[in-house]
Formats: C-alpha cells, sequence, structure tokens
C-alpha cells in the first residue's frame, strides 16, 4: 500500500519537472533566447602604471602619459563593412590598413583588437559620439610608455613591445597574458616584473547594442614600482651627443662600488618608436640596419682591446719573477720572432718600463709577453675578469675571450707558437673583450685590486638595493702598484698616447688601443681610471674603424672637460 502510493508520488514529480522544462525550453525558450541576447557580462581590463625610471638625481627618464586608442570588439562587429568604412574617414586611414591591423590583432571574440593608438583627443571624441552607431568600435584610454629624452640612454632603458609566444610560455605562471606589453632589452627588461605593475578592471553588464547596464565589480589596477637607476642624465647626454653620427661606446663607472654613472652605445634607437609604432621607416631601419642600433656595444660589443690588454701582460711578466722595472730594451720598429718580424707602431728608440707604457710600444711588449708566457698572461686575464660576464644588472651580455694553448690544440689542432704569444701580449690574435669588462679591469688595477660589479639599479620603490661585496682579486698588490703608476705615464708624458687627457686636478691614468680589423680601418679605444691613487672613478672609450685611438683620446678630453665643467666626476 505504502510503496504503491510512493510510486505515485515520485511519478507526478517526473511528470511535474518534464512540464517545467517543458516550459521553459519550448513555450518560453524564444524569450529566455532573446533575454540572453540582449544582456551580457563584459570584464573591461585596466591597464596599471608602469613604474617609472629616474636618473640618481631624481630626473626622470621614462615616463608613462594617457594614451587613447581606437579598439574594435570582434564579438559586438556586426556590419563589418559598415563599421570599417566609418572609421576609415574617422581616423584617416584607408579601409585595407584598418583590415590588415584587424586580421593581424584577431585573437579571438572577446579581446579587443586596437586599430590605432595614440589618436588624437578630437578624433577620440568623434569616435566616442559615433561608437553607438559603430557595433564593436569605441575608445579606449591606456597609460602609454614615455621616453622624453628619445634615444638617450636607449641601450640602458630598452623599449617597449607587446609579448611574443615565446615569453608568453615562460611568463604565463606569473601573470602576464596575451596583447600585455613587455620590456625588450635594457631595464626595461631586466626590472619588468617591478616596473608593470597590477592590472584591475570592471566587470560589467552590457545590452544587446553594448550599451552598459550596470556594473558588477570592480578591482582597482596598481601601479608599477619606480626606479632610480646610478646614471647621471646630464653625463649621459653629453656622452651620447659626442657620439651622436658615430659608431662606438662610452662607459664611465664608479671603481669603489661599481655604479655605472654613464653607459653610452651608438648608434642607438628612440624607444618612443617601438611604443606606437606609426614611423614603420624608423621601425624597418632599427631592425634591418647593418649598423645594428638595437645592439649594445658597451656590454655585447667584442673587440680585440689592442694595447690597452698590455697592463695585463706586463702583470703577467711581474709575476713571472723574470722582469725587473728597470729593464730597458731598444725599439727599432719590429722585432724578428720566429721566421718572421712583428713591427711596432713607430721607432722609440731605448725604452724603459714607464716610457714603453707611455709611448705603448710594441716591441717592448713582445719582449714582455715572450717573458711573462702565454700561460701566465692568460691566468692573470681571467683574474681580471676577462672572459667572463661582469654581472651587470642588463640582459645578453657577452663574455669575450682569453685564448691558451690547451683551447688552441683542441680547437685547430695546432700548437701554440712564439708569434702567438706576442699577439697576445698587445692584445690581438684571439683576445675579445667588452669595453665593460676593460672598464673593469681598470678599475680593479685603480682601486687597489677590489672587483667591483658594474650595476645601473640603485633603488626599487624608494628602497635602496644592497652593493655586491668587493671581492680581492688574487694579483699582488705590489705588481698591482708598479702597472698603475705606469698607467700615468701615457697621460703625463708630453708624447704619451694619451695625453689629451691630462685634465688638471685629475691625475688621470690611462692606456690607449688601436685594434687592427681585419678588411677594415682600426678600431680606436683608451681605458683607464682617475685619480691615480684610490682611484674613484673608471672609464673605457671605443670607436669603431677610426683608425687610431687619437679619436678615441679626443672624444674623452671633450668629455671630461664638459664634466668637469659642469662639476661633474669631482
Amino acid at each position: 500500500m505504502r510503496t504503491g502510493t510512493y510510486r505515485i508520488i515520485l511519478f507526478s514529480l517526473f511528470i511535474a519537472l518534464a512540464l517545467a522544462l517543458f516550459f521553459v525550453q519550448v513555450v518560453r525558450g524564444n524569450y529566455y533566447y532573446k533575454l540572453s541576447m540582449r544582456n551580457s557580462i563584459r570584464l573591461i581590463p585596466q591597464e596599471a602604471y608602469r613604474g617609472r625610471i629616474l636618473d640618481r638625481n631624481n630626473n626622470v627618464m621614462v615616463d608613462n602619459m594617457l594614451s587613447f586608442d581606437a579598439v574594435i570588439i570582434p564579438q559586438e562587429l556586426k556590419d563589418k563593412k559598415a563599421v570599417f568604412q566609418r572609421l576609415s574617414g574617422i581616423l584617416s586611414t584607408d579601409v585595407d590598413s584598418l583590415y590588415r591591423t584587424y586580421d593581424k590583432g584577431y585573437l579571438n571574440p572577446f579581446t579587443p583588437v586596437a586599430l590605432a593608438v595614440g589618436i588624437s583627443k578630437p578624433t577620440a571624441i568623434t569616435l566616442q559620439e559615433a561608437s553607438l552607431d559603430l557595433g564593436g568600435a569605441q575608445v579606449e584610454l591606456n597609460a602609454r610608455r614615455f621616453y622624453p629624452f628619445g634615444s638617450c640612454a636607449s641601450h640602458v632603458l630598452g623599449y617597449m613591445g607587446e609579448i611574443d609566444k615565446s615569453r608568453i610560455t615562460k611568463l604565463k605562471d606569473y601573470g602576464y597574458d596575451i596583447k600585455d606589453k613587455v620590456g625588450y632589452s635594457g631595464l626595461e627588461e631586466g626590472l619588468d616584473i617591478y616596473l608593470r605593475g597590477e592590472k584591475g578592471g570592471q566587470q560589467v553588464e552590457v545590452d544587446n547594442r553594448g550599451r552598459q547596464v550596470r556594473v558588477l565589480g570592480y578591482k582597482p589596477p596598481y601601479s608599477g614600482k619606480d626606479v632610480h637607476v646610478t646614471i647621471d642624465l646630464e653625463l649621459q647626454q653629453i656622452a651620447d651627443q659626442l657620439l651622436d653620427g658615430k659608431k662606438g661606446a662610452i662607459v664611465i663607472m664608479d671603481a669603489q662600488n661599481g655604479e655605472i654613472l654613464v653607459l653610452a652605445s651608438s648608434p642607438g634607437f628612440d624607444p618612443n618608436v617601438f611604443v606606437d609604432r606609426k614611423d614603420k621607416k624608423s621601425l624597418n631601419f632599427y631592425l634591418s640596419s647593418q649598423d645594428a642600433p638595437l645592439f649594445n656595444r658597451v656590454t655585447s660589443g667584442q673587440f680585440p682591446p689592442g694595447s690597452v690588454f698590455k697592463p695585463i701582460t706586463a702583470l703577467a711578466a711581474y709575476r713571472s719573477k723574470k722582469f725587473k722595472p728597470s729593464l730597458t730594451y731598444v725599439c727599432t720598429g719590429k722585432l724578428r720572432i720566429g721566421e718572421r718580424y712583428f713591427k711596432c707602431w713607430s721607432e722609440h728608440g731605448q725604452q724603459d718600463f714607464n716610457q714603453a707604457m707611455g709611448h705603448s710600444c710594441d716591441v717592448y711588449f713582445y719582449r714582455l709577453g715572450l717573458t711573462a708566457g702565454a700561460d701566465m698572461m692568460s691566468k692573470t686575464a681571467l683574474e681580471l675578469g676577462l672572459a667572463s660576464a661582469t654581472g651587470i644588472d642588463l640582459p645578453q651580455e657577452a663574455q669575450g675571450f682569453i685564448p691558451s694553448r690547451i683551447w688552441k690544440r683542441l680547437k685547430f689542432l695546432d700548437r701554440w707558437y712564439d708569434g702567438d704569444t706576442a699577439n697576445f701580449a698587445i692584445g690581438q690574435g684571439f683576445v675579445l673583450a667588452t669595453p665593460l669588462q676593460l672598464a673593469r679591469m681598470m678599475a680593479a688595477i685603480g682601486n687597489g685590486g677590489f672587483f667591483v660589479v658594474p650595476h645601473l639599479s640603485k633603488a626599487i620603490d624608494g628602497v635602496p638595493l644592497p652593493v655586491k661585496e668587493l671581492k680581492k682579486i688574487k694579483i699582488p698588490d705590489e705588481s698591482l702598484e708598479l702597472v698603475r703608476n705606469a698607467l700615468r705615464f701615457p697621460v703625463a708624458l708630453e708624447d704619451g698616447t694619451a695625453h689629451d687627457l691630462d685634465i688638471k686636478g685629475w691625475e688621470v691614468c690611462a692606456k690607449t688601443g688601436t685594434a687592427q680589423v681585419y678588411g677594415a680601418e682600426s678600431h680606436g679605444m683608451v681605458a683607464g681610471f682617475f685619480p691615480k691613487d684610490n682611484a674613484r672613478y673608471a672609464f673605457c672609450i671605443l670607436l669603431d674603424n677610426v683608425g687610431s685611438s687619437h679619436m678615441a683620446v679626443a672624444m674623452g678630453k671633450q668629455l671630461f672637460q664638459e664634466a668637469q665643467r659642469r662639476g661633474k666626476l669631482l
């Protein structure tokens, strides 16, 4: 009896449920379908302001500015042809170009596609007024990266671009999404995680025409952190102006703590071109020019150091216990080694150690190299940081190269010759170094034998960053003092190769270098430190294919005299 009652009740409930489903899906189905089509939820992202980059004196080097962007929301685009025809007139852009931009930027029906960024305020107002009649078209207000000084310090700062497939794969777990703007090269890339901020947005209900009905939720964006860097903007501008129209590099660093005051590489680029991407001609030039404007010569350029390497040869000879500073050699303009003559750039006559350093006598240093031997020169070069990254907080740093007997045997299946040692002694042959490595080498000689870690980041969000502990190099102090004193002679001697850098009150010590390049003019460079005792600053100046070091020395004179006039580097 009870079982039959339960069956009737359950059967009745199933009948009621079926009737309800029939009523909702069939009788009222069309009503609910139209209702769902007329109302929907939209997530409107709101980009966070990216952190600014400021120099050591609180000058803003990178900022943000408001940008009006014309976008299309694909799911709301009904009459594509009519909408694009109307937008062509508003944006003063041909229809075909709009189609190409749309097709290239399309990801899915819900992600807005930017048709034009950085449109003028009058154009934005016109588009906003017409947006009700242009299904899917609207104006977005975004923060756009702005580089007020154009190409100045471009290799320090880097540039912004849309995230690519390889990066989204690596960074997706860290909150990066498709269409995000990220840093490329420079500090924009190296410090992206601090600069980028956290996106916010609104969750809104809209009707079938895309008009907002109500706000369902809001998450405020959080701005990125401001970064203070070690660069002195005023000095950086001087260096960039001196390099304008040339190929080369200038780096000035604090020899006591590794802070970079100037890092200039030429040719440079204007990061603003990568922000709005309107200047296609400049953009294509930066990406395809044989002069490689995006290439950072200071940290990634690997060059034969030429005679700038001679302090290492001197240190190696002194450490070998076979060399005394009082030793003199006669330079006749060449030296026979094996079956060939190795030339000097001049005929210097009798030279002692200090004179040979001052005049950059190749014959003297051929002999020193043969005295020291290739193994001791390799060891000393490695101990002074060549052939290893400096650890600067920029991406894509090159390591340079220091040869050895074993390397040549493995690489070329050949033994090491005395001629290899002679070339090695004057920084030619297989030797490669970056301007930054040479500046750090000079800093270690000038500050008494301590390794500094070159760096650009000084503080993040107002919190000073700790400076890495100095590391004592394994080279005897007496040999460093010998070379430190000798490096004063290229500047102090009236016929010294770097005499133009004899700036009153600074006591500059320096070594010039003319690096031979196969099939082209030689590179010219000069590297050094000042003052002589307990050096405060180290530097390296390189000019590509100028024939000799004279041009680099002349540029150094202009740079230091202007810095002195403005009260810098004192």
